[in-house]
């Protein structure tokens, strides 16, 4: 008996498991980002979300992380270059815009998702996808290879996705999806 049931449930979870990568797929295709999946696939929690809402909201979470990931990688870095260095200057300007970044998201804008204020909330991620556009043109300008290029391709890959999604809610709302 014990036998059937856990058969049972091995075939479950797979067809579970395809169901909400089919949900993933299908609900990308409606943004035309074509990051959107790798984005949302590498992420285990998007696995459980069943409406576009929920997408977007696991969506806007990626991009809170990579703000935050950036700002920690950013004060590991700035160990490395002095104050005063070309490097170092530059990495000053990312932290802060990365600082900003960090709370539009997980304050401002995780409040306007959740109160059905899509308009603002892919205002808000617009805004803070621009961290990593302010973090390349300090490195720009100092004329020093950026030690950030890879998490700057990062959070605009994530903001990019999470902003899509919201778009996706003011299109559908909550209710048709």
């Amino acid at each position: 008996m014990v036998l059937v049931v856990v058969l049972s449930i091995s075939t479950i979870v797979p067809a579970v498991a395809m169901a909400d990568a089919g949900f993933i797929a299908t609900t990308c295709s409606k943004t035309h980002n074509a990051k959107c999946v790798a984005v949302l696939t590498a992420n285990p929690d998007s696995a459980d979300v069943s409406t576009v809402s929920d997408l977007a909201g696991a969506a806007l979470d990626l991009a809170v992380a990579a703000a935050s990931d950036a700002g920690a990688l950013i004060n590991d870095r700035s160990s490395r270059y002095g104050g005063g260095t070309p490097e170092g200057d530059a990495l000053r300007a990312c932290s802060g815009a990365y600082f900003d970044a960090a709370n539009d998201l997980d304050i401002d804008a995780h409040d306007s998702l959740g109160s059905g204020d899509y308009t603002a909330a892919s205002r808000l991620v617009s805004g803070a996808g621009g961290a990593a556009d302010t973090c390349d043109a300090a490195f720009a300008a100092a004329k020093v290879s950026s030690v950030m290029a890879d998490v700057d391709q990062k959070m605009k890959d994530r903001c990019s996705v999470a902003r899509d999604l919201i778009n996706l809610l003011t299109e559908f709302p909550p209710t048709d999806n």
